[in-house]
């Protein structure tokens, strides 16, 4: 019988791994990005490895919205990210939902399939970003033109995503001995 819930072991790891990306919230602290969004050189191929790797060991529908969802939270309340930052956790969610649709309609695992990694790396960042320039233009009166956002910021987050997704499975790999160690203990 297959499992539908998370156990707590799950919820631990993804709770983990969410918090670790959200980390890279941090980037902009430090490192002041001239133009939003820069903070994505670094947010983006770790978020989509470490919630991919989610995907991976908790293998159910939900893990990288959840992973996602914690991030988003975390990254809310730290300084850094997004300027208008209440709108930081459904633009997270967002891409959560589109990792979990794109493994769910594949039937495979990360380290099963790079194409649908790199797939879903590609394409997780989509909604949020479009979200993003959406709150950007309502609430903070944004010039930047539509092309300018698609063609600048789209196009580098797929290309960090993708990239990234395209690298998981050999991490996934590489790290397989630990997760089937967590993976002994259900």
């Amino acid at each position: 019988m297959e499992e539908y819930y998370f156990s707590v072991k799950d919820i631990a790891l993804m709770t983990i791994l969410g918090c670790v990306s959200s980390l890279t919230t941090l980037t902009t602290a430090f490192i002041p990005a001239p133009l939003p969004g820069l903070y994505a050189v670094i947010a983006i191929p770790v978020s989509t490895i470490l919630t991919l790797i989610v995907v991976e060991v908790v293998g159910k529908f939900g893990a990288a919205t959840f992973t996602q969802l914690v991030s988003g939270v975390i990254s809310t309340f730290l300084p850094g990210g997004p300027p208008v930052v209440w709108m930081t956790i459904p633009a997270w969610c967002l891409g959560g939902v589109i990792i979990d649709i794109a493994f769910y309609l594949s039937g495979k695992k990360p380290s099963q399939s790079r194409l649908t990694a790199t797939i879903a790396g590609l394409l997780y960042n989509i909604p949020g970003d479009i979200f993003l320039y959406w709150s950007f233009v309502a609430f903070l009166n944004w010039a930047f033109s539509p092309i300018f956002f698609l063609y600048g910021f789209m196009i580098i987050h797929m290309i960090l995503g993708g990239i990234a997704g395209a690298f998981t499975p050999n991490i996934i790999i590489k790290i397989k001995p630990l997760s089937e160690q967590i993976n002994h203990f259900k």
